[in-house]
């Protein structure tokens, strides 16, 4: 039962993006990532920001997941996948990437 000071509130609706910082749309097909099997997989990178990115690949992703991320002459950036679907993956980036990469790749997209 809800109390009298609450039961009128306004509610807002719930967020549907829940990043902190928006993705910029890229599409990078010079990317790869590589699993701990240490095989380089081709990818596509399609949005990226300094906490993560949304890849393509003709691969199964799994949740947890931990990859190497290899994105044009750029130095390695590991990160975990958090959300998968066919084909698709988002990834979450265990340290920031340097915004001078980002600039880069957005300007290469």
């Amino acid at each position: 039962m809800a109390l009298k000071s609450t039961r009128y509130r306004k509610v807002e609706p719930a967020a549907l993006n829940r990043r902190s910082v928006a993705r910029q749309r890229v599409k990078v097909s010079r990317a790869s990532f590589r699993r701990s099997s240490n095989r380089d997989i081709k990818a596509d990178l399609v949005d990226i920001s300094v906490y993560g990115c949304r890849l393509e690949a003709d691969a199964v992703f799994q949740e947890g997941e931990e990859i190497s991320l290899d994105v044009a002459s750029a130095d390695p950036v590991t990160a975990v996948v958090v959300w998968h679907k066919v084909k698709q993956a988002g990834c979450r980036f265990k340290e920031a990437l340097d915004p001078e990469i980002l600039r880069r790749l957005t300007l290469a997209g």
